[in-house]
C-alpha cells in the first residue's frame, strides 16, 4: 500500500479523493446551514411551506421597492412582475398593467410604514404576512400582491428555490453523516497526500516538482490573485446573466481553485521536508538579508561603543571624577542661567541612579572585605553588575586575594595532614621494634648477673627506651590535637573536681620537688562542657611542667574562679630558670623552659595542652612577669 500511494497513480487517486471529499464536505456544510435556517424550518414545516417562505423572502425586496415608489411617487422597475399595492383602508396605491397571464406564483406581502412629524415617509420595513405585528410604533400597513410570471428571471429563481428545497428535504437527515464521512475522508486523504509529496516508491530521497525553484510566497500570491480575480469576474457578471450561470461560474471557480490550492499544499509539504519553506522564499530571503545588514550594523556599532568604552575605562579614577564633576557643574550653570526646571530634572534623573549604583558597588566591596577579615575565604564578590570599572577591578582583586588565601590554606592543611600521617605512620613503625627493645631490656635487667656494668647498662637502656616511647606518644598526640583529628566527647562536668584531683595526684611529686601547692576554689559547682580524659591530660601536662621547672622551696597556686560566665583556672609558679622567651615561643612545639635541656621532657606538653583546650571549646593562655609563670585555662560555664 505504501509503495502504491507513492506512485503517480496513487497520488492522483489521493488528489481526486481529497478534492471530491472537500466538495462534498462544503456542500454538506452549506446544506446543513440551509436546513437549520428559520428555527429548524425544514424539520418543523412542510416542503410547500418552506418553498413559499423562501420564495417570499426572495421577492419581498421587489415589493419593498414598489411600496416605496408608491408612497413617494417615484418611478418603479417592475422587472416583469405584476404588483397590486393597497393601504390599510383598501385604497389602491399602485397597480401594474404589465402582466395579464396567470402564474402559479402569487405572493401577498405586508409592510409596516412609519412617518415623521411632517407626514413624510420615515421608515419602511417588511412584516411578512397579515398576522405579523406592526413594530416601532408604525401606524400604517401596506399590502402588496405580487404575481411572478413563470418565464421571468424571478420565476426561474423561484423554480430553482423550489428544486433546492425539494433536494434539501430529500437529504435533510442524511446530510450530516455524509458531511462527517466526507470530513474524515478529506483529513485522511490530505494527510496521506502530504506524506507522499516528493516521494517515490523505490527511494526515500526527496524529488521536488518542477515548481520547486519558484519561491513559495510567489506561488501563494499568484493563487490569491487568481482567486480574487475570479471573485471579481463572478461579481461583475452577476448583474447581466442568470442565476444558473452564476452558479455554474462559482462551481467552475471552485473546481479550478481547489486543485490549485491542494497542489500548493503539496509544494509546501515538500519544502517543509527540505526545510526550505521560509529560507528560500522571497520574504525569507529579504528577512535574511535584512538580518545580515542589521548584524553588520550591530557589529560596527558595538565596535564604536567598545572603543568609546575602552577610552573611558582607560581614564584614571581621579580624572573621571574631575570630568564628571565638571559636567555636572556645567549642567547646574546652564540650569541657573536658564532657570529651566527640565534641565535640573534631567540632571537628577541621570545623577541619582549613578550615585546609588556606585554606593551599591561600594557596599558589595565592604561586605567582601568584612567577610575576608572574618576568615570567610569562600566569599566571592559579585562584580557582574558593577558599572564602574575601578570598583569592578577592586572586587576582582578581593576575589583573587580570597582565592589565593584559600589555596594557601588548603596547601597548609594538606601539609599538616601529610605531616600527621607521616608522624603517625613512622611512630607506629618505630613503636614495634621499640616495644621489643623495652621488653628484652627488662628481661636482661631481671636476670641475675655478677657484672654490675651490665645491670647499669640495662637500666639506662630501659629508661631511655621509655623516654623515647613517651616522646613518640606525645608527638602523635600533639599532631592529632593540632589538626583536629583527636576524638573529643564533651559532657557536663564540675571544674572543681579537676582541682581536687590534681591536688591529690601531685601531692607526692610536689614534696619531692620541694614545692607547696595552694588550691582555691568556690564552694558551689562550676559546670563546664569538657571531655574528662582530655581535660585531665591538660592538667597533667601543666602540673608536670610545674614540677620540672618551678623554683624549689616556693609556692604553687592552683585556683578556680567564675568570671562573666566563664570558668577560669589559673596555674602560677616561680620559674627556676630565667624566662627569656615570649609566651608565643613557649607555646611552640619542642620548646623547653631550660635552654640547657637538662630536665626531662620533650617540649610538647604546652602545645598539646593548648590544642586540647581549643578542641573542647576552651582557651589556654600563658603570661610571664619576671620569674612568675602563669597559665590560664578558660572554659564557658553551663547551668
Amino acid at each position: 500500500m505504501k509503495r502504491f500511494v507513492r506512485t503517480t497513480a496513487g497520488k492522483t487517486l489521493l488528489f481526486f479523493v481529497c478534492i471530491v471529499s472537500v466538495l462534498i464536505l462544503a456542500g454538506s456544510v452549506l446544506a446543513g446551514a440551509f436546513l437549520l435556517q428559520g428555527e429548524f424550518g425544514f424539520y418543523t414545516k412542510t416542503e410547500q411551506q418552506m418553498a413559499h417562505e423562501l420564495a417570499a423572502d426572495h421577492i419581498h425586496y421587489q415589493g419593498y421597492g414598489c411600496v416605496w415608489a408608491a408612497l413617494n411617487g417615484d418611478e418603479f422597475d417592475e422587472d416583469g412582475n405584476s404588483y397590486y399595492a393597497t393601504d390599510g383602508t383598501g385604497k389602491v396605491l399602485y397597480r401594474s398593467y404589465g402582466v395579464t397571464a396567470a402564474s402559479p406564483w402569487e405572493y401577498t406581502l405586508v409592510y409596516g410604514v412609519i412617518r415623521d412629524e411632517s407626514g413624510g415617509l420615515s421608515e419602511l420595513y417588511y412584516i411578512g404576512d397579515t398576522d405579523a405585528p406592526v413594530r416601532n410604533g408604525g401606524d400604517e400597513t401596506v399590502t402588496v400582491r405580487v404575481i411572478v410570471p413563470e418565464q421571468s428571471e424571478h420565476g426561474q429563481t423561484i423554480t430553482l428555490i423550489g428544486k433546492a428545497v425539494h433536494l434539501a428535504y430529500y437529504f435533510r437527515y442524511s446530510v450530516y453523516p455524509i458531511g462527517i464521512a466526507a470530513l474524515l475522508l478529506a483529513v485522511i486523504s490530505f494527510i496521506a497526500l502530504m506524506s507522499v509529496a516528493g516521494r517515490r516508491p523505490d527511494s526515500e530521497e526527496l524529488y521536488p516538482g518542477p515548481l520547486n525553484p519558484v519561491p513559495f510566497d510567489l506561488l501563494l500570491g499568484i493563487c490569491l490573485l487568481a482567486g480574487i480575480g475570479l471573485a471579481f469576474i463572478i461579481d461583475d457578471l452577476g448583474s447581466v446573466i442568470q442565476i444558473a450561470a452564476i452558479l455554474a461560474l462559482v462551481a467552475l471557480a471552485v473546481g479550478l481553485l481547489l486543485p490549485l490550492g491542494l497542489g500548493l499544499c503539496m509544494s509546501a509539504a515538500v519544502r517543509i521536508k527540505q526545510r526550505t519553506l521560509v529560507r528560500k522564499s522571497l520574504i525569507g530571503r529579504c528577512m535574511i538579508l535584512l538580518w545580515k545588514c542589521l548584524c553588520w550594523l550591530g557589529r560596527k556599532l558595538r565596535g564604536v561603543l567598545r572603543w568609546f568604552w575602552e577610552l573611558i575605562r582607560s581614564i584614571p579614577l581621579i580624572w573621571k571624577t574631575v570630568l564628571i564633576t565638571g559636567a555636572l557643574s556645567v549642567l547646574e550653570l546652564v540650569w541657573v542661567l536658564t532657570r529651566s526646571p527640565g534641565m535640573y530634572v534631567i540632571e537628577r534623573i541621570l545623577l541619582v541612579p549613578l550615585i546609588l549604583w556606585f554606593a551599591l558597588g561600594l557596599r558589595k566591596l565592604q561586605k567582601a572585605g568584612a567577610a575576608l577579615a572574618a576568615g570567610d575565604l569562600s566569599y566571592q564578590t559579585d562584580t557582574k553588575k558593577m558599572l564602574f570599572r575601578d570598583l569592578k577591578k577592586h572586587g576582582e582583586n578581593l576575589n583573587s586575594i580570597a582565592g589565593g588565601m584559600s589555596i594557601a590554606v588548603e596547601e597548609r592543611l594538606k601539609s599538616e595532614r601529610m605531616k600527621t600521617e607521616l608522624i603517625t605512620n613512622v611512630s607506629h613503625d618505630i613503636k614495634t621494634p621499640l616495644t621489643s627493645v623495652i621488653n628484652y631490656a627488662s628481661l636482661i635487667a631481671a636476670e641475675p648477673c655478677d657484672n654490675e656494668k651490665i645491670t647499669e647498662y640495662s637500666g639506662v637502656l630501659i629508661r631511655q627506651s621509655e623516654k623515647l616511647k613517651r616522646l613518640i606518644d606525645d608527638l602523635v598526640e600533639a599532631s592529632k590535637a593540632s589538626t583536629g583529628n583527636l576524638d573529643v566527647f564533651l559532657a557536663p562536668c564540675d571544674a572543681s573536681v579537676f582541682i581536687s584531683q590534681a591536688a591529690g595526684e601531685y601531692e607526692e611529686k610536689m614534696k619531692k620537688a620541694a614545692l607547696t601547692l595552694i588550691t582555691k576554689q568556690p564552694e558551689k559547682e562550676v559546670r563546664i562542657m569538657a571531655d574528662g580524659r582530655r581535660m585531665w591530660r591538660i592538667f597533667d601536662n601543666l602540673m608536670n611542667n610545674i614540677c620540672k621547672y618551678a623554683q624549689p622551696d616556693t609556692r604553687v597556686y592552683l585556683t578556680l574562679e567564675e568570671q562573666a560566665g566563664s570558668a577560669v583556672i589559673t596555674f602560677k609558679n616561680t620559674s627556676r630558670e630565667e624566662l627569656d622567651m615570649t609566651e608565643e615561643e613557649l607555646m611552640e612545639r619542642f620548646t623547653r623552659g631550660d635552654a640547657s635541656r637538662n630536665t626531662e621532657g620533650n617540649g610538647l606538653g604546652l602545645a598539646i595542652a593548648k590544642s586540647m583546650a581549643e578542641l573542647q571549646g576552651g582557651k589556654l593562655s600563658l603570661s610571664t612577669d619576671g620569674d612568675l609563670f602563669k597559665a590560664v585555662l578558660t572554659f564557658p560555664t553551663i547551668q
